[in-house]
């Protein structure tokens, strides 16, 4: 029988290696593994917490890996192949920049590459595995079976799950469209209910772009999914967009199905740098007063994880101040802060390597500090120094512990769930624990 051992690689900086509440499990990979047919041995390893043993006795490793990590996946595949083993290199980097993954791999996989992994295996077994493997058309995830999480064995702040993939929105600092498409695919409500009770864990993330989707459609069928996760008798955090605010009685089917927290890109407070991102799902009517769709949605009783994003060209040093003023006003109740990262496959990046403004650009080393805490390009109305400093400063004056610590209360008043109370606070408290080890931002020439 013929091994296989799939890895997630972890950060080998200071950057985010003890934030275990950000440290969600690779369900890509338990994915990959629940197609992988049974004359296959099949393990997982996350690097967040195992250790990798190079001279295990493995046939074919697989490596998954976003763009700040590519560096380390390199690296662990350049380990393995040392040795002899055939190394599989696939997620969203690898398909934005396959001749480069190709260079450090037997094989590389662009795109959703479930429906591909059982050919491969095959091709690998029959001696004839091929150099690219490429996604033609994406898979149909109606039926799309549980991963096996039996092999994910380490203990996870919470367990995440996913009903939907793709997103309309496009927006330009984003990869998820050209990544998983621009049209919602969306699981049976069925298949999604049987895997969400048969974890044993009663706090889950569902990890959707977009929980509700767009277009009527996805907003009916938000409210089946809803009501069927009341049933459950779990409580939920999950991803969605400003428009959940738009439609009556969603934000109660979401509270009253188990929702307790939603992450929601609110990018930017000014209307200028939406445009400019094409965040426009945040410039409606219905949408744009983020202070009352906040309070909305905290009516509900659901805390909010706000992200806000810092460097564009309509940014200037004020608006680290406006934006954490309305923080605080607004009373979010936890925060990921980031710069503008120009991540390949994204029309900013294009935009930006045009303009010859990225300053880190010796590939594939440079990808590690693609992190969205580093400046990798030359803003307009700041130099990187100042930028990344605004973002330090930032982060200790809304995340530092006692900051933390009554946002924390007040979310526990609001909500009454120590689940949402612990999202507020250690999202929080550890973010800015991670964010400032962060050794000062490399040197520009």
């Amino acid at each position: 029988m013929k091994k296989i051992l799939l890895i997630s690689p972890a950060y080998r900086t200071k950057l985010l290696e003890n934030v275990r509440v950000l440290a969600l499990p690779p369900l890509n990979l338990g994915l990959i593994a629940s197609h992988t047919p049974a004359e296959y041995e099949v393990r997982i390893l996350d690097e967040a917490f195992d250790d990798i043993d190079y001279d295990t006795e493995v046939d074919l490793v697989g490596i998954t890996c976003m763009t700040p990590l590519a560096p380390r996946a390199y690296e662990i595949s350049r380990e393995f192949r040392k040795r002899g083993v055939v190394v599989v290199l696939g997620g969203i980097h690898p398909s934005m920049m396959p001749e480069e993954a190709g260079q450090f791999a037997d094989a590389v996989v662009v795109g959703e590459g479930e429906e591909l992994w059982p050919q491969l295996l095959q091709d690998f077994t029959g001696g004839r595995l091929q150099k690219l493997y490429r996604v033609e058309t994406r898979p149909d995830i109606t039926n799309l079976p549980a991963p096996r999480r039996d092999l994910l064995t380490n203990k996870y702040f919470v367990q995440t799950v996913q009903t939907s993939r793709g997103c309309p929105h496009n927006c330009k600092f984003c990869s998820v469209t050209r990544f998983n498409g621009g049209q919602y695919r969306m699981r049976a409500i069925d298949h999604v209910i049987d895997e969400i009770n048969g974890i044993p864990d009663k706090r889950l993330f569902i990890i959707d772009d977009n929980i509700i989707g767009s277009g009527q459609n996805s907003i009916d069928r938000a409210f089946r999914l809803f009501a069927r996760l009341k049933e459950t008798g779990k409580e939920w955090g999950g991803q969605t967009c400003l428009n959940i605010v738009e439609h009556d009685g969603l934000l109660k089917a979401a509270s009253d199905g188990g929702a307790k927290a939603f992450l929601i890109g609110f990018e930017s407070i000014e209307q200028a740098v939406l445009g400019g991102m094409g965040k426009k799902v945040n410039m409606r009517p219905t949408t744009r007063n983020f202070k009352e769709a906040i309070k909305k949605i905290h009516d509900h009783g659901i805390a909010i994880v706000g992200g806000f994003i810092f460097g564009t060209d309509n940014d200037d040093a004020e608006t680290f101040k406006r934006t954490l003023d309305f923080i605080m006003e607004a009373e979010v109740d936890a925060v990921q802060l980031s710069i503008q990262t120009p991540l390949p496959g994204t029309a900013l990046y294009q935009q930006l390597a045009e303009e010859n403004r990225l300053l880190l650009n010796n590939y594939p080393q440079d990808w590690e500090a693609y992190n969205i805490f580093e400046p990798v390009y030359q803003p307009k109305t700041m130099s990187p120094e100042e930028l990344y400093q605004g973002l330090i400063d930032a982060y200790q004056t809304v995340s530092s512990p006692w900051p933390s610590f009554k946002r924390g209360v007040k979310t526990f008043i609001k909500t009454r769930s120590l689940f949402a109370t612990g999202i507020s606070f250690f999202w929080n408290y550890d973010s800015y624990k991670t964010i400032s080890k962060i050794t000062k931002p490399r040197i520009y020439s």
